[in-house]
């Protein structure tokens, strides 16, 4: 039903060889603050745990959306030294009150409805498994946990890959959630993988869509295509995400990029050139400011994809209209 195009891979692969990931942008102070290494390494945990279907998500008085809000709350939540951040507070928490007190820090004014979090019961209960999890096997301490890693993503069980799969948020098989993190605590300067060849890429729903329409990944069934192209819901996408990830191997291994680094190409392209509004057909990115000038090098404004010279999407519109799969998950 579904197919890694390894010749087309190959060719996007080429195409992004001579970009190079901006040093500004690792510098944010999301990653770049001064907080104890503790309290830096929980905000960035327990914003990753429930970062997942954010399609609503916004704050659009401040041109910020999905993970940028995430970004955003938790930074606040750090520099107030926020209470829902200490060991062992979730899981003392009322169950019933979590999600409003979640609710009440993303609200963009003093009113409730302004939250555009939802499914607030289901990232409460993420952050709890979390905290009691935390508690029972690591002392509360995320360091500790990074510790009886070693440093490696496998290790005969203790590696942090294995240690993370504990964990209720980041029980994926694919490892969408562990591999972001293990992203930001490199980038972040809290974690160097030793074994970095077993680094699995991430795959979210915006490189999904990107690699189905560039053709780097083919979709054989006739009826499954047609789903994807009317968005609706699928029972498992675990296919498509298996050869979304190997043809991302292969673009990684063709630009001489390391592998994490595919994310700062192909995300920022899928949530800004991308979209519901092809840059290819708008002629202008559907974000302004686009969120690839802002990752990697790039003239801005740029008129054109930079990935329009092999993609099958730009001549043939049954890869254009192609969307990620619509699936029930918290992995991503």
């Amino acid at each position: 039903m579904v197919q890694t195009n390894i010749p087309q891979a190959i060719k996007i692969g080429q195409l992004i060889k001579n970009y190079k990931v901006r040093s500004t942008f690792l510098n944010r102070p999301f990653l770049s603050n001064r907080a104890e290494p503790e309290l830096k390494l929980r905000t960035i945990f327990y914003a990753v745990a429930i970062c997942h279907q954010t399609y609503n998500l916004a704050m659009p008085e401040k041109n910020l959306f999905g993970w940028d809000v995430l970004e955003k709350v938790f930074l606040q939540m750090l520099r107030k030294n926020d209470f829902l951040l200490m060991p062992g507070i979730a899981t003392r928490t009322n169950k019933k009150r979590l999600p409003s007190k979640l609710r009440y820090r993303f609200q963009t004014n003093r009113s409730p409805n302004s939250c555009t979090l939802d499914r607030l019961d289901e990232r409460a209960n993420l952050l709890i498994d979390l905290d009691a999890k935390l508690q029972l096997y690591f002392e509360g301490s995320i360091s500790h946990l990074l510790e009886m890693s070693n440093s490696r993503l496998l290790n005969n069980g203790k590696g942090l890959y294995e240690l993370l799969e504990i964990f209720e948020a980041f029980s994926d098989p694919f490892k969408k959630k562990s591999s972001f993190l293990i992203k930001l605590l490199e980038d972040a300067g809290l974690f160097q993988m030793a074994d970095p060849e077993n680094y699995i890429p991430i795959m979210d729903y915006h490189m999904q869509r990107v690699l189905l329409r560039t053709g780097c990944v083919e979709i054989r069934d006739d009826g499954l295509a047609k789903k994807l192209r009317n968005k609706i819901l699928i029972s498992d996408d675990s296919q498509i995400r298996e050869a979304c990830i190997e043809a991302m191997r292969v673009i990684a291994r063709e630009s001489g990029h390391p592998i994490a680094a595919m994310n700062d190409f192909f995300w920022p392209l899928g949530r800004s050139c991308c979209n519901e509004k092809p840059l290819c057909v708008e002629g202008v990115c559907e974000k302004l400011p686009c969120s690839l000038t802002q990752l990697i090098t790039l003239d801005h404004p740029h008129p054109n994809c930079i990935l329009e010279k092999a993609c099958k999407g730009i001549s043939d519109i049954l890869y254009r209209n192609f969307w990620q799969p619509i699936v029930e998950t918290h992995f991503y």
